[in-house]
């Protein structure tokens, strides 16, 4: 795919799952801690204690906020595949369209949804309200906030509503791209709003797991980062103790992720460079969790044959479990956005936009599925 294409695609998503007995374990060895976690401390998240087991399997679900019904159905659907957790967007800018003026409605609406089905959430704190954004960037999708402490604020208020459905959050989707932080990726913004959302998350409980937002795949330009160097990034500007994981979306159709012989510029390079940083920066023990991952199946110019996508998610989960430092990762999509359209890039569903299940979802489950 070509990388502009890829994360107007990407753009929509919602998603991730970690299984509900990990969590439950993570709470226990947590509860035990008797220490606060600080910046720079050891804390069970740092060590693996609250992190899943190598490549624990989930799923986004992009479509289920469109209808009560789709959300219904879906959180219905979901984890009778077998599927533990949701990575959901709570959008900033749909709870608080002005300031000091909430609308709790549809994010309530999810989030109950997906909980009274028994999955957990992963949260998304993103999406900066009109109000919080400079004048000259308002005419793009989705400008950066103004303000890294107002929202570092937010992300509080929203950890402490959902604390006990919602055990851990990313900071922005894909903060390494002008299309997710326009108008161009922006360190200087992300890092005190990395920073503060971390201590102020960790103020409403310690052992919530804080990760950094996850990386769309592209390459360094005038808008953009790629994934190693929005990372180099954010350890030379010192917020290395202010994620407890990193997340990032390998996406690699129509190639195979596995293939490491693909241009300099693939998932599989930005996935060795990572974590080479890392390493050099003492996060040996930190995990990376790959937050969406995906192929679209269709016509397109960027889709693949539904038999393809399947090939492709389970090279992909195969790849990606092999990685001794996996965290969770979360396939994209579980529906597709519509099914007869078929050059659109959003169709990376395992079912179709009438349910019908695809070649994917049963290779996803014949491959080690959802637990």
């Amino acid at each position: 795919m070509q990388a502009a294409r890829r994360r107007r695609c990407r753009t929509f998503v919602v998603s991730i799952v970690v299984a509900s007995v990990l969590l439950a374990a993570c709470s226990s060895a947590e509860d035990s801690a008797e220490e606060q976690v600080s910046p720079g401390s050891t804390t069970a998240a740092a060590e693996g204690g609250c992190q899943p087991s190598v490549g624990e399997l989930g799923l986004t679900a992009v479509t289920a906020s469109d209808s009560k019904d789709l959300l219904t159905k879906q959180s219905s659907l979901i984890p009778q595949y077998g599927f533990g957790s949701v990575r959901l967007t709570i959008h900033w800018s749909v709870i608080e369209p002005y300031p000091g003026v909430y609308d709790w409605a549809s994010t309530d609406e999810q989030v109950e949804a997906f909980s009274y089905a028994g999955l957990d959430i992963l949260g998304v704190a993103t999406w900066a309200p009109w109000w919080d954004v400079d004048p000259a960037n308002r005419n793009v999708m989705h400008p950066k906030p103004s303000d890294p402490e107002r929202f570092s604020e937010f992300a509080k208020l929203v950890a402490n509503r959902y604390k006990d459905r919602i055990r851990t959050w990313e900071i922005w989707n894909e903060p390494n791209t002008g299309a997710t932080f326009g108008p161009a990726a922006d360190l200087q913004t992300y890092v005190p709003m990395l920073k503060r959302s971390y201590e102020k998350i960790k103020s409403v409980d310690p052992s919530i797991v804080v990760m950094t937002g996850g990386t769309s795949p592209t390459i360094d330009n005038e808008t953009d980062l790629s994934p190693a160097s929005f990372i180099r990034g954010l350890y030379e500007a010192g917020a290395g103790p202010f994620f407890d994981a990193v997340a990032m979306h390998p996406y690699s159709a129509p190639d195979r992720l596995s293939d490491a012989s693909v241009q300099s510029w693939s998932s599989n390079t930005a996935i060795a460079r990572i974590r080479e940083t890392m390493v050099v920066n003492g996060d040996r023990d930190k995990q990376i969790w790959f937050t969406e991952f995906g192929a679209a199946s269709g016509t397109g110019q960027e889709s693949v044959t539904e038999d393809e996508q399947a090939e492709l998610l389970v090279d992909g989960i195969d790849y990606l479990r092999s990685l001794p430092y996996c965290g969770g990762i979360f396939l994209f999509d579980f529906r597709d956005v519509d099914s007869g359209n078929a050059v659109d890039e959003l169709n990376a569903g395992l079912v179709r936009s009438d349910f019908s299940p695809k070649p994917a979802l049963d290779a996803v489950i014949q491959a080690g599925g959802s637990n």
